[in-house]
């Protein structure tokens, strides 16, 4: 529960400064998983970002450095091909 409060408060002092870049990886998974049509459908982006939250939320620190990592990787995918294969070619504890 802290680490939900300090994520929080961080990415309201991010949106408050409107810092570009200050998307979490959840958002950017989310952001870009719409982009490309890869949402379950009826599900936004915001919907998925909350899921994505509170999935990452209960993982470990070296199973949460291990997400951003590869979320990291197939974020860098400028098709939405290769950035879905990277997210299929993955385990992880949280899917769309």
């Amino acid at each position: 529960m802290r680490m939900f409060r300090i994520r929080l408060a961080l990415a309201l002092a991010c949106c408050g400064l409107t810092v570009a870049g200050c998307a979490t990886e959840e958002q950017r998974f989310c952001a870009r998983a719409d982009e490309c049509n890869y949402l379950v459908e009826g599900l936004s982006e915001d919907e998925c970002t909350d899921q994505f939250m509170s999935c990452t939320d209960d993982l470990t620190d070296p199973e949460r450095a291990d997400w951003d990592k590869l979320m990291g990787e197939c974020l860098q995918f400028q098709a939405c091909d290769n950035f879905r294969r990277c997210v299929e070619g993955t385990i992880f504890a949280c899917s769309p």
